[in-house]
Formats: C-alpha cells, structure tokens, sequence
C-alpha cells in the first residue's frame, strides 16, 4: 500500500489548496460589500470559490479513502477525529456549493445569504485547518496549530450511541428533503 500513501500525500495538499482557495476568496467577496477596493474583483473571486467548492467535494472523499488504505493506525482516537472532521469539512463545503448553486451570484447582494455563505465557507476552512493539524500530529507529532493555548487533545475522541447516530442521520436528512422542496421558503433574488 506504498502507492496510497502517496497518494494520500498528494489529495490532502489538493483538499488543502483548494479549501483555503474557497474560504478566503468567499470571505474576500463578503468583505467587498464592506471595502470598496474589493468592489472590482467581487466577480471574479466568486467564481474561484465556486470552482474550488466543486473541487474540495470531489477530492475530500478520495483523501478519506486513501487515507483509510494508507493508514497503520485505524483504529485510533485522532484517525475518527480525521474522519469526524473530513464529514464535517464535506458538509459545510456542500452547504456553500448549493447555496452558490441555487442562489447564483446574486447571493452576495443580500447580506443574511452572503452571510451564510461566508460562515459556511469559513467552517469549512476551519475544519480542513483541523485535519490538517491531525494529520501532521500523526505523521510528525507536531502541528502548526500546537501554538493555540486552547488546542484540543485529539488523543481521545467521543463516541455516541450508535441509536443516537442514526437518529442524528435521519433528523439530518428530514432536514435537508424539508429545506430543498420547501417552496415557501424560496427567495426570489429578482427583486
């Protein structure tokens, strides 16, 4: 399983680059309807986001699948943080694409949509930062993220109830069906 250590190697810098890409391009356009210097570049720092969201859903699973492969210690506390915080990253990812996805470009013009975006895009940012700090502590016992005096201790991990799981998945997928058909809640960014 040499080859899917390197490769593991090569999709986490890409699950890297393109999650700062997406977060500080999204905060960037957010910021733009605050500095007017950004005003100019709004357009175009949208479209990196959007097709760095598109790239950081497709390779965050093939860094959790090589990850898994390439691993000597998957049974550990901090390798179900990594994947704890790969589905966490994913979600909030796939949060800002439909948003960018539904709404189009338009959404930055109303500030309660271009929030969400930004937060959305900044937990997911967030999260890559974690997994990479993870992985590093893994690898080299050291993370660039040991300098924050409130670091948690990923040696340990909770674990819930497997009933209690799978009713999380299921109030979280209610959730999802009830927001994507409700047609009450549509907004309509023709105004």
């Amino acid at each position: 399983m040499m080859f899917m250590t390197v490769f593991h190697h090569l999709v986490v810098g890409l699950v890297a680059g393109s999650g700062v890409i997406m977060g500080v391009c999204a905060v960037l356009v957010w910021l733009s309807s605050y500095i007017s210097n950004l005003e100019s570049s709004k357009s175009t720092l949208d479209r990196a986001a959007y097709v760095a969201s598109i790239f950081t859903l497709l390779v965050i699973p093939l860094a959790m699948i090589s990850g898994n492969y390439s691993s000597t210690n998957s049974g550990s506390a901090m390798f179900y943080n990594k994947f704890l915080f790969s589905g966490i990253a994913f979600g909030f990812t796939s949060s800002y694409l439909v948003g960018r996805v539904r709404f189009g470009p338009e959404l930055w013009k109303y500030s309660y949509l271009a929030n969400l975006q930004m937060i959305s895009a900044l937990f997911s940012l967030t999260s890559i930062m974690i997994l990479g700090s993870i992985g590093s502590k893994i690898t080299l016992g050291e993370s660039t993220l040991d300098i924050l005096p409130f670091w948690p201790d990923f040696m340990n991990s909770i674990v819930i109830n497997q009933w209690f799981s799978l009713f999380l998945v299921i109030i979280g997928l209610i959730s999802v069906v009830i927001s994507l058909r409700s047609s009450s809640m549509r907004i309509s960014l023709n105004d």
